[in-house]
C-alpha cells in the first residue's frame, strides 16, 4: 500500500485510540490515509462507516484523491470537514427535533455573514474591523467584552432567524444541542461509525470536541479514535481552537487513556529551509530533512519593504515565470497572503498578467464557497473533463449526488439511474452551445432534471438550492467584474486537474506542500492580526505570528519567497510595518 518508516508503521499498527503528533513533512497524511484504508478493510459490517474529519475541503480532496489513485473503494468512507459532518449527519436528518430548525433552514456563507455584519457595525457607528464574536459556547453564549459588540451579535442572529438562516458557527452549536439533548441521536450516529479519524486536532474548537465526544460516549460499541496534529501549527486559537493534552482528550471522551505517539523527520523540505523556519518556533526541537534533495540550497528570499504594493503583481508574476522556466509544475507553486481580500485582488492581476498560466484560486472562482450546495456538485461533474485518470473521482462525486438527491431531496430516480455509472453517462451526454458559464449550467441543469424525471417546481428544497447557487454565482461574477470570468471555458478551467498555481490564504493551505511558496502581506496587523495585539496580553501577538509563519514557511520544499510590501496604510493613515518577529530574524537571505 505505502512504504512506511518504523514510526509511521507503529502508528498504523497501534491498537486502540491514538493521538499522533507529527511535525511538518513527517508523513501524517500518508499515515492518516493508510489508517483509513486499514479501517475500511476491517469494518465489521457493510452498514458501518469510517469517518475522516479534515480541517479544510482541500485536505478532504487530498485524502480522497490518494484513495482513488490506489483504487480503494470509498462507499463505506465519509470524509469532510466538521461543519459538513454536522450538516449531513446531524442537522439535516434531525432538524425537526430543534425548534429553530424545524421548518427548514439555509446556511449563510461567509460572504453573506460578512455583509450583514458590516452593515450592522456601520449602523452602530463602528468600523468594519470592530471585533464582534459570534461563536457560541456550550451554553449558547457569545462572549463579548464590549456591550456594543453584544448588541450587534444579537441583531445579527435576529437577522439570520428572520431569513431562516444559520451561519457556520451555529451549525456547530445546533449540532451540539441536538446530540446533547437527544441521546438517541448521538447513539444512532455512533452505532454507524467504527473508526473516527481527525486531522489537525490542535485546531479543534470546544464545541467540535463536544460533538465528537457526545457521539462517542453514546455509541455501543464505541468507535476507535485516531487523532493527528501538531501543537506548533495551532493557528486558529483566535477562533476558539483548543490544544488539549492526551489526558484532557481522554477525560472528554471518557477513556482510560489515549496512546500518544509521534512522527519525526521531514520528507518535504530542504535542511536549509527547515533550519530557517525553526527560527520561528525554536521550541519545536530539531528536525532532520529526509527528503532526497535534503542538501540542496534552494532559495530563501525576504523583500522587506523594498516592493511597493502596486508592484506586487509584476514581482510575483516574475517569480512564477522563473519557477516555471526551471521546470516546476504550475500546481507546485503557491501564492499566499493572510487575508482573502488581498488574495482576490492579486489573483485578478496575475490572471491578466499571465493569461497562459492556469490558476487554482478560490478568489477567482464564481462558484467559490458553494461546495455543500447540491448544484455545485452537479456543476463540478458537468465541468470536469471525463478521463480514465478521473473516472474513480467522478464516480465518487456521482455517487454522492445520487445519494443526496434521494436522501436529502426525496427525489425518486428512474430505473436507469440506479448506479453512479448511469448517472455519469447522463451527465456526460448533456449539451449546451452557450458560451456564458452560467447560461451553460442553466441549460445543462434543465436537461439533467428532464433526464432524471424530476419536476423542480414540485421539489422545493432543490429549487431553493438552485436559486441560491445562481444568486451566489452572479454576486461573485459582479465582484470579479470582468467578462472573461463568465466564459464557459473559464468555468471548465476551474476544474482542470491538476488545476494550476495555487493562490490562497495562509490558513487554507495547512497540511499542503509545494516546491515554491511565495507569501506576501507579512505585516503587523495582518500577521499577527490586530485583534491579537490590541487589548491583548503582551506577547500573544508574537506567539500567534510565530505559529502562522511556521506553517507558511514549512509548506515549501525548495524555494521560499517572503514579502513585506510597502504602501499599505491603516485607517489612521499610518503605514503598516513588517511583522516584528520576521524583521527580527538575522539571516543571510538569497
Amino acid at each position: 500500500m505505502f512504504q512506511m518508516n518504523p514510526e509511521q508503521q507503529r502508528a498504523l499498527d497501534q491498537d486502540g485510540h491514538v493521538l499522533l503528533t507529527a511535525c511538518p513533512g513527517s508523513g501524517k497524511t500518508r499515515v492518516l490515509t493508510a489508517r483509513v484504508i486499514k479501517g475500511l478493510a476491517e469494518l465489521s459490517s457493510t452498514k458501518r462507516r469510517v469517518v475522516a474529519l479534515t480541517f479544510t475541503n482541500r485536505a478532504t480532496d487530498e485524502i480522497s484523491s490518494r484513495l482513488d489513485a490506489l483504487g480503494v473503494e470509498q462507499d463505506s468512507l465519509w470524509a469532510g470537514t466538521i461543519h459538513a459532518f454536522a450538516l449531513e449527519w446531524i442537522l439535516r436528518p434531525y432538524a425537526p427535533y430543534e425548534d429553530r430548525l424545524r421548518y427548514g433552514f439555509r446556511v449563510a456563507d461567509e460572504r453573506y455573514s460578512e455583509k450583514v455584519m458590516d452593515a450592522l457595525k456601520a449602523n452602530h457607528g463602528e468600523q468594519f474591523y470592530f471585533d464582534v464574536n459570534t461563536t457560541r459556547n456550550r451554553d449558547g453564549i457569545c462572549a463579548n467584552l464590549n456591550p456594543c459588540a453584544d448588541a450587534i451579535a444579537e441583531e445579527y442572529f435576529a437577522h439570520l432567524r428572520d431569513e431562516g438562516m444559520i451561519d457556520y458557527d451555529e451549525i456547530l452549536y445546533y449540532a451540539y444541542k441536538l446530540v446533547i439533548e437527544n441521546e438517541e441521536i448521538a447513539e444512532t450516529i455512533g452505532q454507524i461509525i467504527e473508526l473516527f479519524c481527525v486531522d489537525e486536532i490542535q485546531d479543534t474548537q470546544d464545541l467540535q470536541y463536544a460533538i465528537m465526544a457526545a457521539i462517542f460516549r453514546a455509541a455501543r460499541p464505541t468507535p476507535t479514535l485516531f487523532f493527528v496534529g501538531d501543537s506548533d501549527q495551532c493557528i486558529y486559537e483566535s477562533l476558539g481552537a483548543i490544544l488539549k493534552s492526551p489526558e484532557e482528550i481522554a477525560v472528554d471522551f471518557g477513556l482510560d487513556r489515549i496512546t500518544p505517539l509521534a512522527l519525526s523527520g521531514n520528507y518535504r523540505s530542504t535542511q536549509r529551509l527547515i533550519d530557517y523556519y525553526r527560527h520561528l518556533r525554536p521550541t519545536c526541537g530539531p528536525i532532520r530533512s529526509l527528503a532526497p534533495y535534503a542538501d540542496e540550497t534552494g532559495a530563501i528570499t525576504f523583500q522587506d519593504k523594498s516592493i511597493a504594493k502596486e508592484d506586487l503583481p509584476a514581482v510575483i508574476a516574475d517569480l512564477i515565470n522563473r519557477s516555471l522556466a526551471a521546470g516546476v509544475s504550475p500546481n507546485e507553486i503557491c501564492i499566499l497572503a493572510p487575508q482573502w481580500q488581498h488574495v482576490r485582488v492579486l489573483g485578478r492581476s496575475l490572471a491578466a498578467l499571465l493569461p497562459d498560466v492556469d490558476f487554482d484560486a478560490p478568489g477567482l472562482s464564481p462558484l467559490h464557497g458553494q461546495r455543500e450546495n447540491m448544484w455545485f456538485k452537479i456543476a463540478r461533474l458537468l465541468l470536469t473533463q471525463p478521463s480514465a485518470s478521473l473516472y474513480r473521482t467522478r464516480s465518487r462525486w456521482a455517487r454522492e449526488v445520487r445519494r443526496e438527491l434521494q436522501e436529502l431531496y426525496a427525489c425518486r430516480l428512474p430505473e436507469d439511474v440506479q448506479t453512479p455509472r448511469q448517472l455519469l453517462r447522463i451527465l456526460n451526454s448533456l449539451e449546451s452551445d452557450s458560451l456564458d458559464g452560467l447560461e451553460y449550467l442553466k441549460t445543462a441543469f434543465t436537461q439533467f432534471l428532464d433526464r432524471i424525471s424530476v419536476d423542480i417546481t414540485e421539489a422545493d428544497l432543490l429549487r431553493v438550492a438552485e436559486d441560491e447557487f445562481f444568486e451566489h454565482a452572479e454576486t461573485a461574477l459582479a465582484r470579479l467584474g470582468e467578462d472573461a470570468f463568465r466564459d464557459a471555458d473559464y468555468f471548465r478551467k476551474l476544474f482542470r486537474h491538476p488545476a494550476g498555481v495555487v493562490i490562497s490564504t495562509c490558513h487554507s493551505v495547512k497540511g499542503e506542500e509545494y516546491d515554491t511558496v511565495i507569501a506576501f502581506g507579512l505585516l503587523k496587523g495582518y500577521v499577527p492580526h490586530w485583534k491579537e495585539i490590541i487589548n491583548q496580553p503582551e506577547g500573544l501577538g508574537d506567539a500567534r505570528a510565530s505559529k502562522l509563519l511556521f506553517v507558511v514557511c514549512s509548506r515549501a520544499k525548495r524555494q521560499l519567497h517572503l514579502i513585506a510590501e510597502s504602501g499599505r496604510y491603516t485607517k489612521s493613515h499610518n503605514e503598516y510595518v513588517t511583522t516584528p518577529l520576521l524583521a527580527g530574524i538575522d539571516y543571510e537571505y538569497d
